[in-house]
């Protein structure tokens, strides 16, 4: 006899578009959209669950699923600085604990905005955030380490990018005013 997981997602403006991807020892096995609840067939016994909203995971949570019975849990993001992550909550308010998982680095988009920056200042100053906020998460252990050296490259080159086009401007109007 197979029990059932119910994962309900409630209405949110943050990622309104995006589904929560669901996976159930490292399986994806379903899509949470924005304010919808799957049913799904589990087999009971332990296993390992996990939400994701693109590559920020929510703590692998083991949860031993008896037969016969409905596990319903909720999917809610919980926001941050510079961490946005799906929580998921049981039925009864309390948050479902786990092991923490490692998100997928960014570095190949850090290093494409990088080298953008120095055309366009703004791409620039966005791969010097991003890397700052990854280069964060991989020092605490809480982002995969293998796109590091892209990263810290995209960063810098984001950071003179930035800085080139900055002043670049304010040499064009200190020259244009005389």
């Amino acid at each position: 006899m197979s029990t059932q997981l119910e994962i309900t997602r409630r209405p949110s403006f943050i990622a309104i578009a995006r589904g929560a991807r669901i996976t159930l020892d490292g399986v994806e096995i379903a899509s949470v959209g924005n304010g919808k609840t799957v049913t799904l067939e589990v087999p009971p016994g332990k296993h390992a669950l996990c939400a994701w909203l693109g590559s920020n995971p929510s703590v692998q949570s083991t949860i031993d699923f008896a037969a016969g019975e409905t596990t319903r849990l909720d999917c809610r993001m919980k926001l941050g600085w510079f961490s946005n992550k799906f929580q998921l909550i049981s039925n009864d308010g309390r948050l479902i604990e786990g092991a923490p998982v490692e998100a997928g680095h960014h570095g190949k988009m850090i290093l494409i905005l990088g080298i953008l920056g120095f055309f366009f200042g703004i791409f620039g100053l966005a791969a010097l955030v991003q890397g700052i906020v990854d280069l964060t998460k991989m020092s605490r252990g809480q982002m995969d380490r293998s796109g590091e050296l892209l990263t810290w490259i995209g960063t810098i080159l984001g950071a003179i990018g930035f800085l080139v086009n900055v002043l670049l401007i304010v040499l064009s109007f200190a020259l244009g005013h005389r």
